[in-house]
């Protein structure tokens, strides 16, 4: 196990004992479709989760439990990456590396303790995903 697994395992460890009582699973559910905008006179290819560019606000107490279905409706895979979120590495986001990738007409469910408060952001982790609408902010409040 590396050096930053077993940090990240040991904060966890101190963050969440002292959480364990509070603990509330808040439940999102993110519905991902290929979508068209027009910015300049000219249609294009955009991404929008539940209907909207940038994706929903995902906003959670520091003792939540997250758990987030991501329902791919795109004709290719995708996933998310949590950016300075505090998580199991599983949870991570990053296709070939933490996870496969969602593959279309499926859902995956990440699911991860929030044991730190602030202002973060998740996007995709997938090709150009993220530049094209799925990026979106996450508050994590104390």
């Amino acid at each position: 196990m590396g050096y930053i697994n077993k940090l990240v395992l040991i904060v966890m460890a101190l963050f969440c004992g002292s959480t364990m009582t509070s603990q509330n699973i808040v439940r999102y559910d993110l519905y991902v479709r290929d979508t068209l905008v027009n910015f300049s006179g000219k249609e294009k290819r955009a991404i929008a989760v539940n209907g909207q560019i940038p994706m929903p606000t995902l906003t959670f107490t520091e003792g939540d439990i997250a758990e987030i279905y991501v329902h791919n409706e795109l004709k290719e895979g995708t996933s998310l990456h949590w950016h300075g979120v505090f998580l199991p590495n599983k949870e991570d986001g990053v296709p070939y590396l933490t996870q496969m990738p969602i593959a279309p007409n499926t859902t995956h469910k990440y699911t991860f303790p929030i044991i730190q408060s602030g202002t973060h952001w998740y996007h995709s982790h997938s090709g150009l995903q993220e530049q094209i609408g799925m990026y979106g902010s996450l508050i994590l409040s104390k």
